[in-house]
């Protein structure tokens, strides 16, 4: 295989997909034995919680990463960076919905999102209590290792329409997204990571979040760029890891350009 044809240098496409797909079976069982298991919560400075499960699944993680790719940047939400030289980066959210999960909720995810020149080129979301492993390299996007595509809708009127929640919107996107819920056909609240992983799924069509920090986002972008959606900061520029801190996804160009237009107030 041409060094053209690859996301990352050391491996083909394939193998790179293959890599991220075992991954969940380093972190799941760890979560898994404190879902649920009343355990210890501490409270960050930015009052979101954080538990022993997302601790001990990212140093998890990381080792794997780091036994695969030494070479490579590692930046995890819960511990200190590991630096490389080969100019890629795995971004990683050992939980993504730490709220959920302290809550006993299913619906959290872990997100594994790879980086090159600051463009996520690869991606995982797996949701370990619902047993669904979403994974994107290059152009293809899979759930448990089978092909999965974006829906078909592109017009607003006809749009699923998510969010997390109002309050984790600032104000402008709050704004933003009643206007986009005014005229979807319907809107969903909760889910977190999962969101992006229905809307590559097809069974969502638009998702609009903010406030998000790049553990938040990198793990999400190719999967929906490789099912056939659309994703873009809430402005419509494209994402970068160094500065995108909102996420308009779209299952279509079409839907993507008129929820935009919507979102910043030009209709």
């Amino acid at each position: 295989m041409s060094d053209s044809s690859r996301i990352h240098s050391q491996l083909s496409n394939a193998e790179l997909a293959e890599f991220l797909g075992s991954l969940p079976s380093v972190s799941r069982p760890i979560i898994a034995n404190w879902f649920r298991s009343g355990g210890t919560i501490e409270w960050k400075a930015d009052d979101s919680p954080v538990t022993l499960a997302d601790k001990s699944a990212e140093l998890a993680l990381r080792d794997a990463l780091i036994a695969q790719f030494p070479d490579d940047d590692i930046l995890g939400e819960e511990h200190a960076p590991h630096h490389g030289s080969s100019g890629y980066a795995w971004i990683i959210d050992p939980i993504d919905g730490t709220r959920a999960f302290i809550c006993g909720r299913p619906v959290f995810g872990t997100l594994v999102g790879l980086v090159r020149n600051d463009d996520p080129i690869a991606g995982l979301i797996d949701m370990p209590m619902l047993d669904e492993t979403y994974v994107a390299v290059g152009d293809v996007a899979t759930l448990n290792g089978g092909a999965i595509s974006t829906s078909t809708v592109s017009a607003i009127g006809n749009a699923r329409l998510a969010t997390t929640a109002p309050e984790a919107l600032r104000a402008d996107s709050l704004d933003a997204f009643n206007r986009l819920s005014a005229v979807a056909a319907t809107n969903s609240y909760g889910g977190d990571c999962h969101n992006y992983a229905l809307l590559a799924a097809g069974h969502l069509d638009l998702v609009l979040e903010d406030g998000l920090a790049t553990h938040d986002i990198m793990g999400v972008v190719q999967l929906i760029r490789a099912a056939g959606g659309v994703v873009t900061d809430k402005t419509g520029a494209p994402v970068s890891m160094r500065e995108t801190s909102s996420l308009l996804a779209a299952a279509t160009p079409a839907l993507h350009a008129e929820a935009l237009a919507i979102a910043r107030g030009d209709n």
